[in-house]
Order: C-alpha cells, then sequence, then structure tokens
C-alpha cells in the first residue's frame, strides 16, 4: 500500500489549536473521563498537527478509548513526517507561552516568544524578548557541548543587554552555568489533568534542584529571582547563602467579614498561644483568563494553572491565570451547610463529645466511598467526617490512616484501593494516601508524582471494579411470573410451576450465552453461564452447563497465556535495558507491566512482580538526582578506577566500578552517568582515548549507549551511530598501545 494510503498508527497526545501555525498547545489526557472533559467546548475540527511541533499543518481527530490510552490521530491521507508525538512534544510552546505571560505580568511589554531561533530546530530553544527586544529569556531544550553553550552565551549577551537562561530537563549546561553564578535556573513540564503546567527550578552545587511555580517568581533588573535566590545590592544569590536579617512582618491586606468564607478545617497543630488550623477559603475575587482560555461554569470548580493573586485598583482580590482546570466535587459547588453556628465558642474536647466507635467509623466510611465509586465520583475528607455525623470535627494524618487501613480490610490480590477516591483540598491526593499506601506494603515516602501515579490509577481501578460489581451481580431472577419472551427459538409456554419457569429461564440463558460466544463476547458468555447454572435442574442441563464451562476455562487459560507472554516479553525488555531507560522511559514501561500483571494475577506473574517491585526500588533511586559535589566525588573514584582497568588492557561495566569503589553508580540516573564520566574525561588530553570508551554494555562487546553523548559533552567528535562502534573499537585500540 503507498504511504499516503496508509492508516497513521502514531499515538499523537499533543496539537494545536486554532489553526495549523498556532503556539497554543494541546494536551489530549489518556483517560476516556478526562478526555470527557478536555472535549466541553471544543469541536473535533479545532485541532492541528503543529508547524510548531514539527508537523505537517494538517488538521487531528481526537480518537477516544476505553480499553487504551486516548490520542489524536491524522486523517488520511497521511503526509507527515513528524518525529516527536508524546506528552511532552508540546513542552516548548507551553513554556514559550507561561514565559511571555509572566512576563507581562510582570509589567514588561513588547513580549515576544521565539519557538524556532536562528540556527536551531524546533524544540531547541525558545527564546523569549521584551523591551523591544532589549532584554531576552534563553531556554535551553537541547543538549549542547559547553563550547557550542558558551559561544552561543557570548552571541547573545552582544545582541541583548540582558540574558536570562533556563536549562531543560535533558540539558547538562546547568552543571556549567552553576560553576559560573552558583546556581542555575531549571523548567520543566508536568502533566495536571489536560494540561501540561511549568515549574521553575533553582539549582545549587550542594543540593537538590528545588522547583516552583512561575507566579513564584519575580523579574528584577538583574535577573530572574525564585524562593530559593535573595536579591542583594551585591546581585542575586542563593538565599540559604545570605546572612540572615530581621523581615518586618508582611503588612496586612484589608479583607472584610463578607468577602470571605472558610470552610473545611482540619487541625494542623498547636502552640502556646494559638491554634493552626489547614482551611478551605472561598473569596468573592476577580478572575481574570486570556481571551481564548475555556470559560468557567458557575456549575463546576476549577484549579487555576500557573496563577497569580494581587489586589485590583477597587480593593478587590485579582486572581491571574493561564487556564482553569475543571476539579470534579461529590456536591454541587456553592452548597454550604445551614447549621447556624453556635454562641458557645469554646471548642469542645473529645471528653466532652466523644468518638463513635472505630467499628462505626469504619461503617459508614466504607459505606460512603462504596457509594462514591459506584457513581464513579470522588469525595472530600469533610464529606466523609459528613456521613459519619462528625460535621465540624478534625482528624489527625495517623487517624485517618488508622480508620482507612480498616476500611481497607480485608485485603486480596489485586484488590483496588478504595481510599483512593478521598481527594485533597488541591484536587489530587488526600495528605494522608502515602501513610495509608505504606500501611498496605508499599514503600515510605514516595515522591509526590509517583504518589499522583497511584491515585490515578487506583481511583481509576476502583470505579471499574465496582462498576463490573454492579453488572455482575444483578438481581436475582424473579419469582414473579415475567412477560419477557425467551430469545432465539425457544418459545415454550410460561405454566405456573416454578420448575417449569426454571426450565424456560434456563434455555433462554443458554441461547443468550450461545449467541455471546458466537459473537466473541466472553464477558457475556460468562455472566449469562453463570446464572443458567443457577437455573439448572435435570442432569443433562448440569452436564451441559459444564461442557460450556470447560470451554469457557480453556478460552480463558489462553487468554491469560497470551497476556502472561507480554508481560514477560515486556519484563524482560525492562532487565535488559532498563539501566540505561530515562525515569520517565522507565516509569511508562512499569505502568504497562504493571496492568498487565494486574491481569494476569499474583500467582502466575509472581516472579515478574517481584522484578517490578526491584525496579520501582531502582526508580525511587532516580529521583534522587545527584549534586554537583557529589558528581565530582564520583568522578575522582571512577578515574581512579578506569585508569587501572586501561593499564590491565580490560575494559569494566557500571557494575563493576560500583563494587570497585563502593558506590551504587549502576542506578544512577543517566544524566548523573554521563556527567560523571564527562567529569572522569575533563583532565584526558585531546590526543588521547577517553577513559569512559572503557566503561562498556552489558556483556562487553558494544559501548555503552552514553558513549556518543559523553564524547559530545567533551566537545570531541561524535560519529553517526552506525559508525559509533568502529570508533569505540579505534578507541580501545589506542588505549592497548598507550598501555
Amino acid at each position: 500500500m503507498p504511504f499516503a494510503e496508509e492508516e497513521d498508527t502514531r499515538k499523537v497526545q499533543t496539537a494545536v489549536v486554532g489553526r495549523a501555525g498556532s503556539d497554543r498547545p494541546v494536551f489530549l489526557p489518556y483517560d476516556h473521563d478526562d478526555f470527557d472533559r478536555f472535549m466541553r467546548g471544543r469541536t473535533r475540527d479545532d485541532f492541528y498537527c503543529g508547524v510548531l511541533l514539527g508537523g505537517c499543518g494538517k488538521k487531528l481527530s481526537p480518537k477516544r478509548y476505553t480499553d487504551k490510552k486516548c490520542h489524536f490521530a491524522h486523517r488520511p491521507p497521511v503526509h507527515c513526517h513528524r518525529t516527536e508525538v508524546g506528552e511532552d512534544s508540546a513542552d516548548h510552546l507551553y513554556i514559550g507561552r507561561a514565559v511571555a505571560d509572566w512576563l507581562k505580568q510582570q509589567g514588561q511589554r513588547a513580549v515576544q516568544p521565539v519557538y524556532q531561533p536562528k540556527g536551531h530546530q524546533v524544540r531547541d530553544a525558545v527564546d523569549v524578548s521584551y523591551e523591544a527586544g532589549r532584554r531576552l529569556v534563553r531556554v535551553q531544550l537541547a543538549r549542547r557541548s559547553k563550547r557550542e553553550w558558551e559561544a552561543a552565551d557570548a552571541e547573545l549577551r552582544v545582541r541583548h543587554s540582558e540574558l536570562d537562561w533556563f536549562f531543560g530537563p535533558d540539558s547538562l549546561l546547568a552543571n556549567w552555568q552553576v560553576e559560573r553564578q552558583g546556581y542555575a535556573l531549571r523548567v520543566q513540564c508536568r502533566s495536571l489533568g489536560a494540561t501540561r503546567t511549568v515549574e521553575i527550578g533553582t539549582q545549587f552545587p550542594d543540593g537538590p534542584v528545588e522547583w516552583t511555580s512561575l507566579a513564584e517568581c519575580t523579574l528584577t533588573p538583574e535577573g530572574i529571582v525564585t524562593p530559593s535566590l535573595l536579591r542583594t545590592p551585591n546581585g542575586i544569590v542563593p538565599r540559604h547563602t545570605a546572612a540572615a536579617v530581621p523581615v518586618p512582618p508582611p503588612s496586612g491586606l484589608p479583607l472584610t467579614p463578607a468577602s470571605v468564607l472558610i470552610t473545611d478545617a482540619t487541625l494542623s497543630h498547636v502552640t502556646g498561644t494559638h491554634r493552626w488550623f489547614d482551611v478551605s477559603v472561598r473569596v468573592n475575587a476577580r478572575l481574570s483568563l486570556p481571551v481564548d482560555a475555556d470559560a468557567p461554569d458557575v456549575r463546576s470548580a476549577y484549579l487555576p494553572m500557573e496563577v497569580a493573586l494581587s489586589l485590583d485598583r477597587d480593593g478587590t482580590w485579582l486572581i491571574t491565570a493561564a487556564a482553569l482546570h475543571l476539579v470534579r466535587t461529590d456536591t454541587p459547588v456553592g452548597s454550604t451547610d445551614s447549621a447556624a453556628p453556635s454562641s458557645d465558642t469554646h471548642d469542645p474536647s473529645p471528653e466532652e463529645q466523644p468518638l463513635p466507635p472505630d467499628a462505626d467509623l469504619v461503617a459508614s466510611f466504607r459505606r460512603t466511598l462504596e457509594n462514591t465509586a459506584r457513581s464513579k465520583n470522588v469525595v472530600t475528607m469533610a464529606a466523609l467526617l459528613r456521613g459519619a455525623s462528625l460535621h465540624g470535627r478534625t482528624l489527625s494524618v495517623e487517624r485517618w490512616r488508622e480508620l482507612l487501613l480498616q476500611v481497607e480490610q480485608p485485603r486480596t490480590p489485586g484488590k483496588p484501593v478504595l481510599s483512593a477516591l478521598i481527594k485533597g483540598r488541591d484536587g489530587g491526593p488526600a495528605p494522608f494516601f502515602g501513610d495509608v499506601l505504606h500501611g498496605l506494603g508499599l514503600p515510605k515516602g514516595l515522591s509526590d508524582a509517583v504518589l499522583l501515579d497511584i491515585w490515578n490509577r487506583e481511583r481509576g481501578r476502583v470505579h471499574a471494579a465496582y462498576s463490573r460489581s454492579s453488572q455482575a451481580n444483578p438481581p436475582s431472577l424473579p419469582r414473579q411470573e415475567t412477560h419477557r419472551e425467551p430469545p432465539g427459538h425457544v418459545r415454550r409456554k410460561w405454566t405456573d410451576s416454578a420448575a417449569a419457569r426454571r426450565r424456560a429461564a434456563f434455555d433462554a440463558l443458554l441461547d443468550v450465552a450461545h449467541e455471546a460466544r458466537q459473537a466473541g463476547d466472553l464477558d457475556a458468555f460468562e455472566q449469562n453461564l453463570f446464572l443458567a447454572e443457577r437455573a439448572a435442574l435435570s442432569t443433562d442441563a448440569q452436564e451441559a452447563v459444564r461442557d460450556q464451562t470447560d470451554w469457557l476455562l480453556d478460552q480463558r487459560a489462553d487468554e491469560l497465556y497470551v497476556t502472561w507472554e507480554r508481560l514477560s516479553a515486556l519484563v524482560d525488555t525492562i532487565n535488559r535495558d532498563g539501566d540505561d531507560l530515562f525515569p520517565d522511559q522507565l516509569r511508562r514501561a512499569l505502568r504497562g507491566a504493571e496492568a498487565l500483571a494486574e491481569e494476569v494475577g499474583d500467582d502466575l506473574a509472581a516472579e515478574e512482580r517481584r522484578d517490578i517491585a526491584r525496579w520501582h526500588r531502582h526508580l525511587e533511586r532516580l529521583t534522587e538526582r545527584l549534586t554537583l559535589s557529589q558528581i565530582r566525588g564520583h568522578a575522582v573514584a571512577v578515574r581512579v578506577a578506569l585508569r587501572q582497568a586501561a593499564r590491565e588492557g580490560r575494559t569494566t561495566t557500571w557494575g563493576e566500578l560500583a563494587m570497585r569503589i563502593g558506590a551504587p553508580l549502576a542506578a544512577l540516573h543517566p544524566d548523573d552517568k554521563t556527567a560523571v564520566l564527562v567529569e572522569v574525561d575533563r583532565e584526558t588530553p585531546d590526543d588521547r582515548p577517553p577513559l569512559s570508551a572503557l566503561v562498556t554494555a552489558h556483556g562487553g562487546d558494544r559501548p555503552h549507549p552514553l558513549y556518543q553523548q559523553i564524547l559530545f559533552n567533551l566537545d570531541r567528535i561524535a560519529p553517526p551511530p552506525d559508525a559509533l562502534f568502529m570508533h569505540w573499537r579505534m578507541a580501545l585500540r589506542r588505549h592497548s598501545e598507550l598501555r
């Protein structure tokens, strides 16, 4: 079939709206429920494979699925050669628009984002100029060598009076910026519902990157100041290095009593003079949105994206946001309890108003959560307390954990976590969700991103489980005579005899089961066969059911074996290549493996589950990125070990290096491995082969997958992939000659 007539099989997650050359990106969420919210106010003709995405400019069709991820697809004929189609493929547009909007909020004019600066490809870099081009923010997303970056920096400083750098998540140049000015600014995007939010990080030599939102940053004449930085008479410096000076308390902002409503108060802590509560605050305010943003519905609740809070000219609170993210709530927005406040201002103690017994609380929580699951909804902590007649009371995180662990009992393999239906005040997981997971056997201290992944997955599994439960347990066969005609050729006349009614029901159910079998619908077949078994009276009828059941078991076994083969192949791939995958790649692979393991079951997938758990622990270690000082410390030890290997005329692997120097090198993030080896070879003369060539892939018969990137970062000739093996062999030969 000619290429132009082929069906497009790529799973495109991003597009632009309005026109082909638009810089307004959209991200199509994977889940079908999020898909429905995403499409509100939009049509299927609104989306384009944007030119600024590296696409063809043609229209894309959003595809909704319930059994796999939703995505965009091209309309045939297909002539597109776009290479990046994942959820991060439009991050350069999200970042460019976010930085431009932030500069406007900082009072800047003539703000202009450029998504393909001269000499760059799409997605390599983004320039945002302001003050008529006199000042510039360069967002460096693609990897570049130090020499290329320094040349670009010098060129840009000639053309612009002020220059600020943001470095993307895959850029190693931030380490050089840290060396130069003591800190570097990073930028990344993460998915939140149907959008990608932009985060700004501050990187220091001796600590992890500290992330925040753009709204928390300030533009000054000296540059961009994040909450981790401080503007001083000597310039911008890391806040933790500045001498502590007394800070006057912030001045109060006027609020009229009628403009603020406080709800969902939860006791946080108590001091000698005050009691502190975490609360939800409803404020009468004014909202400012871009003209092309979706308008909010008066009956819905939203989370503002890239939000800033200030006072308008008339003293009204002004909320400036880039967009709104719809939040599903369990009660209509705006509903408040009508109970009048008590005239007694004394907070009752537990002795005065004791809590109900744990068994009553657990039963109430479980009942509320199960009802919420059947309606495919989520519930707030306040709603759970109201359902247990505890309106106005608060529970500590530890108390929530104790009660919810009882709700989750009894635990059986594969059972979803009901507590995933409880949402926090920010619309995400409740603050005790991680503690509940730890009580159920998961590791403690999971990152926010991992918790959010688990929360979303378990919420979907709970909804699916209770949906199946309601379908798989229909009302019992009626005792009253039914007037429904049996399907198919069965047309027996109903009699008053219970036995005759059961025989007729059996025949009807067996006919429906047979039709489902012919249609390949095993779930419907199994359900009707189960009901037929209950109605079977005679030995012949029971024998017919057993024959059908044996066939069903064979089909289920075949399905299970095929799924297990897919799981086994995927886990084998992870075991082989996992060390060289980036965290987001590994996380996606593990999510796929867990979904398959869930289908297979614990008994058949026991070995694969152990491997999955081991890689999850590996992934947790990957999130603990090295500081620049740690990279240099590892580089000293690795340099000594590689020089010894060169003298002995042999190669090594990351695992062998880890055992030799006593450090967990094999578990490092791929970027940190690259940074360590670049640091190792910083002192290697250009006319000598790099020591990093001695580090090989598993088996020792090919170069390590990071070898080409290391050559690039060292400003050495990085051959194309088809010539890389020969280049590596020549480097090993040079090492042998220099022994």
